[in-house]
């Protein structure tokens, strides 16, 4: 792994997780890499704690990858239909079509997200949610910086809307995301819509079919890896409530032996008044 790749596979290790332990774990992070790659530590070290609509929506690489996958699809093609009726190459339908299919799919992200912030224990107020949903789409027909941050769960900021898009959304994703995007692009076509065919244009920033099959493998590396990670964070929160379940037994047999020696007390007591009585 190059040390580009192993910054990111760091920092996306460090946004996810309890948002109160952010400073914490980026702390220790920097600790432990400061000595062989103080670069990738000082990187680390700027990392900024995101706020918690944030931190909600950067779960959900993890723990809902594949509905930001659809989301990121939605959102490309919406952004390439609305190019393409600009440039009168198509009719208006098709771009109606692609909108309510990125509507659905912004709120399908943010249920997803909603849903992450109650099981933390962290009820989102409605402009909580408000402001998820706001980020969700802006960050999904953002810029390819933004659209890979929120494949990746690195986000640390809100984004606000621009419309669809800004103007380097049109340079396209980086390859790996790409290639994990590419079976679920379509184009529309009125009253129904087809598989997406990859234009020359994509070809062409794609390189020849080697490269093509190069970034779908990475792309599939980054999933393996997600859900490696998906599996570890799954086992420690079983740990941790194994932990829980054993303190509370403890602490069961404790009250009950406590509340036995309450009782010898009381009649060890009864029996010293009785006592003093006679």
């Amino acid at each position: 792994m190059d040390r580009s790749s192993d910054l990111q596979g760091l920092l996306s290790d460090l946004y996810r997780g309890p948002l109160e332990e952010f400073i914490a774990r980026r702390t220790r992070l920097v600790r432990e890499t400061r000595g062989a790659q103080p670069s990738t530590a000082a990187a680390i070290g700027k990392a900024r704690k995101p706020p918690v609509s944030v931190w909600a929506i950067d779960q959900l690489a993890v723990e809902k990858q594949h509905v930001l996958a659809e989301l990121l699809a939605a959102a490309a093609d919406a952004s390439a239909a609305q190019r393409v009726v600009a440039g009168g190459a198509e009719r208006r339908e098709s771009l109606l079509l692609a909108s309510g299919r990125l509507r659905e799919a912004v709120e399908s992200a943010a249920r997803a997200a909603d849903a992450v912030l109650d099981n933390a224990g962290n009820a989102g107020s409605d402009d909580t949610r408000r402001r998820v949903r706001s980020t969700l789409h802006a960050a999904a027909t953002g810029g390819r910086d933004d659209r890979v941050a929120l494949w990746q769960g690195t986000l640390h900021r809100e984004i606000a809307p621009s419309g669809f898009g800004t103007a380097d959304a049109a340079e396209g994703d980086a390859p790996e995301l790409a290639a994990v995007l590419a079976p679920l692009r379509h184009v529309t076509t009125g009253k129904k819509t087809r598989p997406r065919v990859l234009s020359r244009e994509h070809d062409k920033r794609d390189g020849n079919d080697r490269s093509a099959h190069e970034a779908a493998v990475r792309a599939a590396d980054h999933l393996s890896a997600a859900a490696h990670r998906a599996r570890d964070l799954a086992n420690a929160k079983r740990r941790h409530a194994d932990t829980l379940a054993d303190e509370l037994r403890t602490a069961e047999h404790e009250a009950a032996a406590a509340e036995n020696a309450a009782d010898d007390a009381e009649v060890a007591a009864k029996a010293a008044r009785s006592a003093l009585r006679t």
